[in-house]
């Protein structure tokens, strides 16, 4: 017999009243995000915000990607 679906998974009343929950919220969110890039700040300062962005997100990945782990040896293994 195999094992219950997770519990976002199943189908039942809880599960209708998260879904719709969620997507108040998410409703909710998309409504503000449009309020904000609707106002003028933005219009004003938008390249220097996007390209600010950018740079941190560059950086981010870059540091997430070129983090050794200090127990990995350098160089190739001989034994």
């Amino acid at each position: 017999m195999p094992d219950r679906p997770m519990f976002i998974f199943r189908r039942g009343l809880l599960q209708r009243i998260f879904w719709f929950g969620l997507g108040v919220v998410l409703v909710k969110v998309f409504v503000v995000l449009d309020k904000f890039f609707g106002s003028p700040f933005l219009g004003k300062y938008g390249l220097y915000i996007v390209i600010a962005g950018g740079v941190i997100a560059l950086i981010l990945i870059l540091w997430r990607s070129f983090r050794r782990d200090p127990s990995e040896g350098v160089g190739v293994k001989l034994n």
